[in-house]
């Protein structure tokens, strides 16, 4: 390897080194960063090898402690160092999309565990709190409705549908968790592959989004939920129901995408402008009724298989 090459690695590393290190710490400020910040290592490591990788972390949390405390720089371990290592390392691997996703969405699960029990450790803050604030939050908006001259007969009607949505949320937590892990993992991965294939890096095919769809075994996990959750509100058993509640909105988000996935095909079959089709989207996901329809088409597809893919 030549000087000039040593020199282009190093400067490479610094430039990709600063950029982690710039999100991290902004991600103090604008948690959204936290969606992006471990590209840069991803990166790093798959152009330069995992030991690369590793010096790279390391040099991360110490720079971000350093800037915006110790705390922060913690955290930078799972969020950048464990995600980032874990998703590079797939992809150098050539794994397929599925398998990619499956470790990254448990590197994620390993990730927000170690951020929660640090918080709690360290912050004393947990979930308890975060359903305070959330209720202080929701009171400030009744009270405000209240002083702005809002009918009593309104507010009363938004405090019962605003207590409904609060008790739904708390029990579909862990199917939310979940979903949100896998989100953050297929985000960083299809970021990732983006970078790559413009930097010229050979990689796993990825199948076109309208040709997405899971086998038609997974439609019997929608079916296994769904059976548990009414027979725990037939039963008036509220951890089957809840169970089955929690099962059903994991399965319903996946066959969500294969249903839009369904749509998707059928908008390029009948060749729909690019600004239709999502405009179309846009529409439908503001709608819960086609939500919902959008979501059993996913299911029905998984048997019926109504693009003819398996054959």
């Amino acid at each position: 390897m030549t000087r000039s090459d040593n020199t282009r690695i190093l400067v490479e590393s610094a430039l990709l080194v600063a950029i982690s290190t710039l999100f991290c710490v902004l991600d103090a400020y604008i948690p959204i960063f936290a969606l992006v910040y471990p590209l840069p290592i991803v990166i790093l490591v798959v152009r330069r090898g995992l030991r690369a990788g590793i010096w790279a972390t390391v040099v991360t949390i110490a720079a971000t402690s350093m800037f915006v405390g110790p705390f922060q720089g913690l955290l930078v371990f799972t969020k950048v160092g464990i995600i980032g290592i874990t998703l590079a390392q797939c992809i150098r691997k050539q794994f397929s999309p599925v398998k990619t996703l499956a470790i990254t969405a448990v590197a994620v699960a390993v990730s927000m565990a170690f951020t929660i029990g640090v918080n709690l450790l360290i912050g004393g803050f947990g979930i308890e709190e975060t359903w305070e604030m959330m209720q202080k939050s929701m009171d400030s908006a009744i009270e405000f409705y209240r002083r702005i001259g809002v009918a009593e007969s309104e507010i009363s009607r938004m405090e019962t549908y605003l207590s409904q949505i609060t008790e739904a949320a708390k029990i579909v937590l862990p199917a939310s968790l979940l979903m949100v892990v896998v989100a953050v993992a297929g985000f960083n991965y299809l970021v990732a592959r983006l970078i790559l294939g413009k930097l010229g890096h050979k990689l796993v095919e990825l199948k076109p989004f309208s040709r997405w769809r899971l086998s038609w075994h997974y439609g019997w996990g929608y079916v296994a939920g769904l059976i548990l959750a009414s027979i725990g509100q037939v039963a008036a058993v509220p951890l089957v129901s809840n169970i089955g509640t929690n099962v059903m909105s994991v399965f319903g988000m996946v066959f969500l995408v294969q249903g839009a996935a369904v749509a998707w095909y059928f908008f390029d079959k009948y060749k729909l402008l690019p600004i239709a089709k999502w405009l179309i989207m846009i529409f439908i996901v503001l709608n819960p009724t086609l939500l919902q329809i959008l979501s059993w088409a996913g299911v029905l597809d998984a048997w019926l298989d109504f693009r003819k893919l398996s054959s």
